[in-house]
């Protein structure tokens, strides 16, 4: 065999080899999505199936505490989640 040959042989080998190597680890990467995500998955589909007693419960709530009550909750919450979001903006 000729070198060029022999050097055209020896690249194409390491090229292989490097290719494996950058498999397994997207395999690897891949691996972990897969577990993030799947923890998600469960999280929602937890959500979807309690969802209709999530809305009974809010608008037992909302019957129990009064409308004048459950505004000036709300009021709170809102301004509460204004500040913190200020209060990020201002952290950045």
């Amino acid at each position: 065999m000729s070198s060029r040959v022999k050097e055209l042989s020896a690249q194409r080998a390491h090229l292989q080899a490097r290719c494996r190597l950058e498999r397994d680890e997207v395999r690897r990467q891949y691996r972990g999505i897969e577990q993030r995500t799947a923890r998600a998955d469960r999280v929602i589909e937890t959500a979807r199936e309690y969802a209709p007693v999530i809305a009974v419960a809010g608008i037992a709530v909302l019957l129990l505490l009064g409308p004048g009550r459950m505004l000036r909750l709300l009021g709170r919450g809102l301004r509460i989640a204004l500040y913190a979001n200020q209060a990020m903006r201002i952290m950045r």
